[in-house]
């Protein structure tokens, strides 16, 4: 389902962009004044985005799935303590996704600034 999702996805960007590029927008957004050109950095910046959104949907994947594991253990240690593990790890991979995020776009930011 998750692979779909994305794939869809990337059909409508390149749809869009199919789009973009034979309207005749680029042609005024140059007359206006607007650059619309794509460089290597914003390319990377939108790679980096989009794999750290899957990420985040693979979070909250995880963390429903400990929280259903918890909810339906009845009483057993062993599940109990299986699903506090699986939200536990969850809740680490969001801090670490968090963190990726932070870096990425401050050094997305300090290459296109120079």
């Amino acid at each position: 389902m998750l692979i779909l999702t994305s794939l869809i996805s990337l059909r409508n960007k390149l749809v869009a962009y199919g789009f973009i590029a034979n309207s005749g927008v680029n042609e005024t957004a140059n007359q206006a004044g607007f650059s619309s050109q794509t460089t290597v950095y914003s390319i990377i910046g939108t790679v980096i985005a989009a794999l750290l959104s899957l990420l985040g949907v693979i979070f909250l994947g995880l963390t429903i799935y400990g929280g259903m594991m918890w909810m339906t253990a009845e009483g057993k240690e062993e599940r109990i303590e299986k699903a506090k593990n699986i939200i536990v790890e969850s809740l680490i991979g969001l801090v670490i996704v968090l963190a990726a995020y932070a870096i990425s776009f401050f050094v997305i930011n300090a290459l296109t600034k120079t």
